[in-house]
């Protein structure tokens, strides 16, 4: 890693490539591989950026290799901690798409990982760097706001369920863990980030037999309204 540049791999072609986008067209990073089952979605992705890349379908070669500094870690939630493992134990910084993992043993396994090797464990939660998160934060900070107590939040999930389906169902959370911890974690963060006292929750996987409702790509405009069907 030089001074001024990291040298970045991404894991998981679909989270992977706007982010990975966006790592590319940093001046302090430059993605020069990637990760994933599928050749063809990678040499697609490779279209988008500035550089040539390295291809990899096998992570644990990825993490082998001397070049790379830090990987982007954008896959099914399952693959978050089996990953990140790979990468921090070969010397490697690691960014993970939230959830960190799908378990608190998993989780405190990964940080554990991560302090042991030395390198910096990160997980992607964007909405805190949203420059209207920022602001907020920055007010409650300098007690514009006086002394908060309660706050409340809520989000808007996109339609549709992602393309792996039966594996989002039974890993990925449904729709708080995939969109709605963003809104929580915003909250949290202009808050503070206070330690949690007692926290209350509970989700579930309630889908009908037809399939209504999988995958995206649904185009609309903003002055026509129209009506969808799922099965939840």
């Amino acid at each position: 890693m030089s001074k001024n540049c990291v040298n970045i791999a991404v894991v998981g072609m679909g989270i992977g490539r706007p982010n990975g986008v966006a790592l590319a067209n940093n001046e302090r990073g430059k993605v020069v591989a990637l990760c994933d089952l599928d050749q063809s979605r990678m040499e697609d992705f490779a279209k988008d950026l500035p550089d040539s890349v390295r291809y990899y379908t096998d992570y644990k070669e990825m993490c082998q290799d001397p070049d790379i500094d830090a990987v982007f870690v954008g896959t099914p939630n399952q693959w978050h901690v089996p990953i990140g493992l790979e990468v921090v134990k070969n010397g490697k910084h690691v960014m993970i798409t939230k959830p960190l993992a799908d378990s608190e043993s998993a989780a405190e396994e990964m940080v554990a990982a991560a302090n042991e090797a030395g390198v910096v464990n990160m997980m992607s939660l964007s909405t805190r760097f949203d420059d209207g998160c920022r602001h907020l934060g920055h007010l409650a900070r300098d007690g514009y706001f006086g002394e908060l107590y309660y706050a409340r939040s809520r989000s808007v999930r996109r339609n549709g369920i992602p393309a792996w389906n039966l594996g989002f169902i039974k890993k990925g959370g449904g729709a708080f863990r995939d969109m709605g911890v963003h809104a929580l974690d915003a909250v949290w963060w202009v808050l503070g980030t206070p330690k949690p006292v007692h926290v209350i929750g509970t989700a579930g996987a309630k889908f009908g037999p037809h399939g209504r409702g999988y995958g995206f790509g649904r185009e609309y405009t903003e002055d026509v309204f129209q009506q969808f069907e799922a099965d939840d």
